[in-house]
């Protein structure tokens, strides 16, 4: 009968009444939810998602720098600080309206674990992605080129201007554009040699080609230890090939591209160089 009355209303023209905001219980304490966030849904449907990255992070060495990119609400954080309170978290989110939130929410993150350090930033992440607008529905926010839009900035340049400790992971989820934020983090890779989390969800076949060139060129750059996670949070594979996971990410792609039997609709790849592949095996256990 809800459903119904609000289908009446959509056709009728009428205003959507505001809906409240949600709380939710999550690491050491509740965060704030905007109306019509799936998260509580998600994780009550799906066991395993979401749960990885706090293990992860509980494993990061004392006095570095979790970077995490597309932070939304704040509710990674939220789940990762009770588990590395050790560490120092740089939380990048451009959308407006969900960095509200995530100031609130950083805010009761901090007072639940007093001493923990949190950095926000309200950019845009991105290299090739020079400018693009935003488009937020339910919970998650999609950048598409936009001349007149949002100018991005390389993850290097916010990490250096933020002056954070040593960066220990990169964390990315950006909805297709995951490639371009982990390129423009180039020199701070090549410096620290940081762990990486992101999601690969091309939409696109110019996504497709970014993470297809990517994935070789950190293979080379010493990443030599990959790990996939489906998009419910299940590890698929663990490999040493770069060319495992990209195909991998092609299964993905091919189920958005015609008439198919979805199965996941992205993936989650972890990837590390032999400073950190001790920590990556340690969460994955």
């Amino acid at each position: 009968m809800k459903r119904l009355r609000q289908r009446l209303d959509r056709l009728l023209g009428r205003p959507e009444p505001e809906r409240p905001d949600q709380e939710l219980a999550l690491g050491a304490g509740t965060i704030v939810l905007p109306a019509g966030h799936m998260l509580p849904e998600y994780l009550q449907q799906y066991p395993h998602y979401d749960r990885f990255l706090p293990r992860l992070a509980r494993h990061v060495p004392a006095g570095t720098t979790i970077v995490d990119v597309g932070a939304n609400v704040g509710d990674t954080l939220a789940a990762m600080a009770p588990a590395a309170p050790h560490a120092h978290f740089l939380c990048i989110e451009p959308d407006p309206t969900f960095y509200r939130y995530l100031e609130t929410n950083a805010a009761r993150v901090r007072a639940a674990l007093p001493g923990l350090g949190v950095t926000l930033r309200r950019l845009l992440v991105g290299k090739q992605l020079e400018r693009a607008a935003l488009d937020s529905a339910r919970g998650t926010a999609h950048a598409r080129p936009d001349e007149t839009g949002v100018a991005s900035v390389t993850l290097d340049r916010i990490v250096a201007e933020a002056g954070v400790p040593p960066v220990s992971l990169i964390k990315s989820d950006v909805d297709g554009f995951d490639f371009d934020v982990v390129d423009s983090a180039w020199p701070l890779i090549a410096a620290h040699e940081p762990l990486l989390f992101f999601e690969c969800q091309p939409l696109d076949a110019a996504q497709r080609a970014g993470f297809t060139s990517l994935l070789p060129r950190l293979e080379a750059a010493g990443y030599r230890h990959w790990a996939v996670l489906d998009n419910y949070g299940q590890l698929m594979l663990r490999t040493p090939s770069a060319s495992a996971v990209d195909q991998l990410v092609g299964y993905a792609w091919q189920q958005g591209q015609g008439p198919a039997t979805r199965t996941i609709y992205y993936v989650d790849v972890l990837a590390a160089t032999d400073r950190h592949a001790a920590v990556m095996a340690a969460a994955l256990e």
